[in-house]
């Protein structure tokens, strides 16, 4: 089973109108798609994960003609659920997905020139199809190709066992809560090793993890 990362761009235009929009707004960042998908009567459906004005970005949709309806959760931080009509390129996008053995690695990772980093997961064959029957009006440039990585998208399985069993003793006796319920030297005793080699993990971890789960965006 292979991997294949790429970069999509539109250019100007942008994988829709209304995305291009978004995406041009400087008080709102998207971050990520978890989901999106082309319904029976055909129209789109995509639920955003984004940061900044979300009203504000509400409003820029609900005023498009292309835009049926829009809601979102969150203040700063939250997801917004678009219906919308799909053009083109979207169309076609998504009937790539849908013609070969292939199946997408969600979340999609926005970028911020209007773009996307998708991964897909199949063999060289289907991949190499997917590639050839993109619309000719997408940029398309590949990051990276290569055995499958189940723990790419399992941040925990990412982990050495030590690490994990760190984790879980640490979640158990609440140093992630607010306030903390332990220290690391508490975290040590129960494990029967030294509060360095804690302390020396739960910074690894975090190393680990804190990328995983925070969007690229916020921190590149």
């Amino acid at each position: 089973m292979r991997q294949a990362t790429f970069v999509i761009s539109a250019g100007r235009g942008g994988l829709h109108p209304a995305d291009a929009a978004i995406a041009a707004e400087p008080n709102i960042q998207r971050l990520s798609i978890r989901q999106i998908d082309i319904l029976d009567d055909g129209t789109g459906i995509v639920l955003y994960a984004s940061r900044g004005d979300l009203e504000r970005g509400k409003q820029l949709l609900e005023g498009r003609d292309d835009i049926y309806d829009v809601d979102y959760v969150g203040e700063t931080n939250g997801v917004t659920l678009v219906h919308f009509e799909p053009n083109d390129t979207v169309r076609d996008l998504l009937a790539v997905g849908r013609s070969q053995a292939i199946a997408l690695d969600l979340p999609i990772e926005c970028l911020p020139d209007g773009g996307v980093r998708v991964t897909v997961i199949g063999n060289d064959a289907a991949i190499s199809q997917a590639v050839d029957d993109m619309p000719e009006s997408l940029a398309l440039s590949l990051e990276s190709m290569g055995a499958y990585d189940p723990d790419r998208s399992d941040p925990f399985a990412s982990l050495t066992e030590r690490q994990q069993e760190i984790l879980l003793t640490a979640l158990e006796l609440g140093y992630f809560e607010t306030p903390r319920e332990t220290n690391q030297e508490e975290i040590a005793d129960a494990l029967d090793v030294s509060t360095a080699t804690v302390g020396e993990h739960l910074r690894r971890i975090q190393a680990k993890l804190i990328p995983s789960v925070v969007p690229r965006a916020l921190w590149e």
